[in-house]
C-alpha cells in the first residue's frame, strides 16, 4: 500500500463514501477499505521468512541420481 493510497481512502472516507465505494475506487477489498480508512497510521508490512521445501531432506539424493542418469527432455 502506497502512504499516498491510505491518506486518500482516509479521505474518501471522511467525505462520506463508503467502503464499498472505496473499494471501487482503489481496486480493494471493502474490508481493506475499511482496515486503512480506520488505521491512524499507515499500514507498515515485512515479509515473512521463507518457507522450507518438502524436498529439502532429499536435495542430494536427487542430485546423485541426476548424475547418474542425466536425462534430458530433447
Amino acid at each position: 500500500m502506497e502512504g499516498a493510497n491510505w491518506i486518500d481512502i482516509r479521505s474518501d472516507r471522511q467525505r462520506g463514501l463508503s467502503y464499498t465505494e472505496i473499494a471501487r475506487k482503489y481496486n480493494i477489498d471493502p474490508r481493506t477499505a475499511k482496515k486503512y480508512a480506520q488505521s491512524e497510521t499507515r499500514p507498515v508490512y515485512s515479509l515473512s521468512a521463507a518457507k522450507p521445501s518438502k524436498l529439502d531432506p532429499y536435495k542430494e539424493q536427487i542430485a546423485i541420481w541426476l548424475e547418474e542418469a542425466p536425462y534430458s527432455a530433447e
